[in-house]
């Protein structure tokens, strides 16, 4: 059996997976949210801005889901909340 990798490359890069890895990434961004995990101040004052991003790479489709506020590095050294939401990516 031979594989053709350029069909392969399209299929990972198609809007179906991009689709996919978004329902995926939104996924667990939602579970990070629903942390409810505050930031700027004590208490803090806003809730902690995730964003999540989908991109076509050379080889397949990638998501990120990203704490986007300059202490999201410490939120999750502290919490680790991207590392404990990833299982909701796997029910999405």
């Amino acid at each position: 059996m031979k594989l053709n990798r350029r069909g392969m490359r399209n299929l990972l890069r198609s809007e179906g997976v991009q689709a996919v890895l978004v329902r995926k990434a939104e996924a667990v961004a939602e579970q990070v949210e629903a942390a409810g995990i505050r930031v700027d101040g004590v208490p803090g004052r806003i809730a902690l801005p995730v964003t999540v991003d989908v991109a076509e790479g050379v080889e397949r489709a990638r998501a990120t889901v990203t704490l986007d506020h300059p202490s999201g590095l410490a939120v999750e050294a502290k919490h680790g909340i991207l590392t404990s939401s990833i299982d909701a990516a796997r029910d999405a």
